[in-house]
């Protein structure tokens, strides 16, 4: 079997606006390319000669491009894909079959003509086709660092031979392992690898699921029965956006303030003018007051704060872009970290997003 993906693009968009959720749903769902084209969405005759070239190389193509491309795309492809299309939806998405050749025309999103479609026709289509059916499991952390992700995977490998492969995503300071495997792989390796990534992670790991960071925290504050609220700078308010964005975070959620400026750190949150003169709002004390400041209200039994350079350039203090301290209050104690992290300011402010979601998480857990 092989597999072979064209993805058309519009030219006047970045290399970095492509999605590539569909493909990387056929990962996930055991059917990897074998080859990647990329064509200019513009260039239809590149594109059949495309197709016509890989129906005699692959077994299954892939032919992704924007939504509202779709329509055009099938129309020009069809003399060169078959007659037979089938499982059509109203975007244009569907499945081309002649002889055992068949390619899969998708947009390139997440959504119901795209990754969704992957997960729920291209990859049962698969499954029927070749009589098989693929299983997954998925370890999640925060903090491991791709070196030790990588060399646990080797050591994985080893272990497992070609029975199961290992795809990895690590972006943001959250490193992602997804292990994919045919059905009839004995449950006692995929248990002892499992068993060698998560005892090599350790602490870093925080779901042995696909369950994000966000998903994960509210499952927790529900199952204490505790109400978290957040003071975020320069994160402005990506933390409190993470978390509403799952259902029933309302039951734990109780407030989120962006206090930006310094006089809104003093008056909402009860920071010292002296240690905002002396220490600087960037600083173990400050993020220390503004936990602190939370749970003083009475509201909350947990808090998370933040503050931070972000970037592009340092302010008066000169401090280092990417410094950031983030605060998780608990009734007992308020615990401070200090991170220096790299990257473009949104790339910084992501990560300690990550972060702070995941220390909050890991500092209820371990109480």
């Amino acid at each position: 079997m092989r597999n072979a993906c064209i993805v058309l693009r519009n030219v006047r968009n970045s290399l970095c606006a492509l999605d590539f959720s569909p493909s990387e749903a056929f990962l996930s769902g055991g059917y990897p390319f074998e080859e990647v084209r990329l064509l200019s969405e513009n260039d239809i005759s590149a594109l059949n000669e495309a197709v016509s070239q890989l129906k005699k190389s692959a077994d299954n193509l892939a032919v992704i491009a924007e939504k509202s491309f779709l329509p055009k795309v099938r129309e020009n492809i069809a003399a060169v894909a078959g007659d037979d299309f089938s499982q059509g939806t109203l975007a244009g998405a569907g499945v081309f079959q002649e002889g055992s050749f068949s390619l899969f025309l998708l947009s390139s999103d997440k959504g119901e003509s795209g990754a969704e479609y992957v997960k729920n026709v291209c990859v049962p289509y698969l499954n029927r086709k070749y009589n098989t059916r693929f299983d997954r499991l998925v370890l999640r952390s925060v903090g491991a660092g791709e070196n030790l992700v990588r060399k646990l995977l080797d050591e994985a490998a080893r272990m497992s031979g070609d029975k199961l492969t290992y795809n990895y995503k690590g972006k943001l300071g959250e490193d992602v392992v997804e292990i994919v495997y045919d059905s009839s792989v004995p449950k006692m390796l995929t248990d002892d690898v499992l068993r060698l990534l998560a005892e090599g992670l350790g602490d870093a790991v925080y779901a042995l699921d696909d369950t994000p960071l966000e998903g994960r925290l509210v499952q927790l504050l529900k199952l204490r029965g505790k109400k978290i609220s957040v003071a975020e700078s320069f994160t402005g308010g990506g933390i409190g956006k993470r978390i509403v964005s799952v259902p029933g975070a309302s039951e734990v959620y109780f407030e989120g303030v962006n206090t930006y400026d310094e006089r809104a750190k003093i008056k909402r949150l009860g920071v010292s003018e002296y240690t905002l003169r002396t220490l600087g709002a960037v600083s173990d004390e400050t993020a220390y007051e503004m936990a602190a400041g939370l749970l003083a209200s009475g509201d909350c039994d947990v808090s998370v704060a933040t503050t931070g350079l972000a970037g592009p350039k340092s302010d008066r203090t000169e401090l280092p872009v990417g410094l950031c301290y983030i605060a998780v209050g608990l009734k007992e104690k308020v615990f401070v970290y200090r991170y220096k992290f790299e990257g473009t300011r949104e790339e910084i402010t992501e990560t300690a997003i990550n972060y702070a979601l995941f220390l909050a998480y890991r500092q209820l857990k371990n109480t």
